[in-house]
């Protein structure tokens, strides 16, 4: 395995994401700290290059930026959580009251010393400096990830595929458990908090080939192929989207052919900050508050189009009538300038209403293509957690004074039962019991999140579409009106001069079929396609997502951060790597 490599992805993913200042690690100085030491933070979390100090005289609140790294199995169980934490000290403060849930606290960058109290606080004697810090936490992640193989299309283990040969899929879910009650029209709708999971893997072209991505990309540079796979867990279910309209991916599926499998350390990486700097980029370009009243400029809209569709049809009814019949000349031409007339104004309107419409798709295109876009860079590593929980009940039993085997996903019920079954009500029976229960508990939550699944690329192709079409909208409908006015007016010509005009009036009915005709499928293919992808409600749709973005702004911290502080925080999943027996 090629082990520098593995750090080389993990660092591109990082920069990727813009992942900004991760620090190193936490607390460490005063007598009351935590026994035990932290284990250093995976390769990339270097922090010694860091300024001393982020003091900005302008600057209203000191600011929190964290970084988690998951380390875990190669099927994404959980086997350590190591929490990095870089205290901005903007103010330039002597003291900084902070607040963390971290265990085995150590200062990585000063010699600055802390003093722990209750309810989790931790007050530093920064001296005017930053604050880099790590520790450990055994909480729950916001996002489950769960890897999962099969070989041949028969489920196998990542461990169990080591040195098998055959069609292989790896595939990674990620599970949002993160999640606020948000009233949604009247209505408490789940809102997730919107994470960005991009998973990245370094494949040997000597052992994979013919490789394949859902919601990801493939570069290939000879001796490697890259793989980046974007998903986005929860988003379908916050923005309430049709999933047979579009679907929002929440799994990324590598298939390949193998030879002698192995596979190096996989890196995913999970940040919220994107949607709110997506949302902030969008709002300061007038994004998300052009949406206000959409729902009735879209109903004007469609209005307007009928409007269109019918006078040119009635246009080109006429210009027939006038063919047909040169000598009522005058009263037909007076006729179609009621009819021009008619059109102009449905053109005027059909106008307007795309010049917001356009502007509004764009903005939205916007925001969910930086969403989409820079969220290149996410990692692999939920499903440890069953691991972590089979090795925490292995303890459990032990204390209890239960003799028994190790537990492992595939024996644990059996095991359990036996416990109980022998051991009756004694403690470890009952600890058995609840052990069992549990277990069964996450397991089958575990087998849930098989399901959950998405498409990356038909969000981003969902909103390039919606932009697309909004663009060509206001094209379309700016043509339109300048043409509907250039017709009104050669009408009202004709009138003044129809002996001269019969000649034209042959060229103005195949102009007006032509007219109709492409007035009908502009209204299939542009006005009822964006009412559609939206389901005729824009604003219903951007309530949604101001939720998301308020969501996303409220989850800044992982392990605890103080009310008078700014934070933010993401997510650094690195798997086991795969190793193929020597031969």
């Amino acid at each position: 395995m090629k082990k520098p490599v593995a750090k080389t992805l993990s660092l591109s993913l990082c920069a990727l994401l813009a992942l900004g200042g991760v620090g190193g690690a936490a607390c460490a100085g005063s007598n009351t700290a935590r026994p035990g030491p932290a284990s250093a933070a995976p390769a990339g979390s270097d922090i010694n290059e860091a300024p001393a100090s982020s003091y900005d005289p302008d600057a209203e609140r000191n600011v929190k930026d964290e970084t988690v790294y998951v380390l875990a199995s190669a099927d994404g169980s959980v086997r350590k959580i190591i929490v990095s934490d870089w205290v901005k000290n903007t103010l330039g403060q002597d003291s900084i009251d902070d607040v963390t849930q971290l265990t085995n606290l150590e200062n990585v960058k000063g010699n600055e010393s802390f003093t722990l109290g209750g309810d989790d606080s931790c007050v530093w004697d920064a001296q005017g400096n930053d604050i880099y810090y790590q520790g450990e936490i055994g909480k729950e992640l916001p996002v489950d990830l769960a890897v999962s193989c099969t070989l041949d299309g028969q489920p196998i283990s990542p461990d169990e595929l080591a040195g098998r040969s055959g069609k292989v899929t790896i595939r990674f879910d990620y599970t949002n458990n993160q999640y606020e009650l948000v009233d949604i029209n009247g209505q408490q709708e789940k809102i997730y908090v919107p994470f960005a999971m991009l998973t990245g893997l370094l494949l040997d072209n000597d052992v994979f080939s013919n490789v394949s991505v859902t919601n990801g990309k493939i570069i290939n540079d000879g001796d490697r192929t890259i793989v980046a796979g974007l998903a986005f867990p929860g988003l379908q279910d916050s923005l309430a989207l049709d999933r047979d309209t579009l679907e929002l991916p929440d799994y990324v599926e590598i298939t390949a052919d193998a030879a002698n499998f192995e596979l190096e350390t996989t890196v995913t990486v999970a940040a919220n900050e994107l949607f709110n700097d997506a949302a902030s980029e969008a709002e300061g370009h007038d994004g998300l508050d052009q949406f206000s009243g959409l729902d009735g400029r879209l109903d004007e809209l469609t209005d307007a189009m009928a409007q269109l569709i019918d006078g040119s049809s009635r246009l080109y009814d006429g210009l027939c009538a006038l063919l047909e019949n040169s000598q009522q000349l005058v009263q037909g031409i007076d006729q179609l300038a009621a009819g021009a007339s008619q059109l102009q104004q449905g053109a005027g309107e059909l106008s307007a209403g795309a010049s917001q419409l356009q502007s509004g798709a764009a903005a939205l295109n916007q925001g969910l293509n930086a969403l989409a876009e820079n969220s290149a860079s996410l990692n692999a590593g939920a499903a440890q957690v069953f691991q972590a929980l089979l090795s925490a009940a292995n303890s459990q039993l032990a204390a209890a004074g239960a003799q028994a085997p190790a537990l492992t996903a595939e024996n644990y019920a059996q095991v359990l039962e036996g416990v109980i079954a022998s051991a009756g009500d004694s403690p470890a029976g009952q600890q058995a019991a609840a052990l069992k229960a549990s277990l069964d508990s996450f397991s089958g939550f575990c087998q849930g999140l098989q399901s959950y699944t998405a498409g990356v690329d038909q969000s981003a192709a969902g909103a390039g579409e919606l932009n697309s079409g909004a663009g060509a909208l206001k094209n379309g409908a700016d043509s339109l009106n300048a043409g509907a006015g250039r017709l009104y007016d050669g009408i009202l010509a004709m009138k003044n001069n129809a002996p001269a005009l019969l000649d034209g009036v042959t060229q103005l009915r195949d102009g007006a079929m032509e007219l109709n005709n492409g007035l009908m499928e502009f209204n299939e293919q542009g006005v009822q396609k964006l009412a559609d992808a939206v389901d005729g409600d824009l604003n219903g749709l951007m309530d949604r997502v101001d939720a998301l973005r308020e969501v996303s702004e409220h989850y800044n911290t992982f392990s605890g951060i103080s009310g008078d502080m700014d934070g933010q925080v993401k997510f650094l999943w690195r798997t086991d790597a795969v190793e193929a027996p020597n031969p």
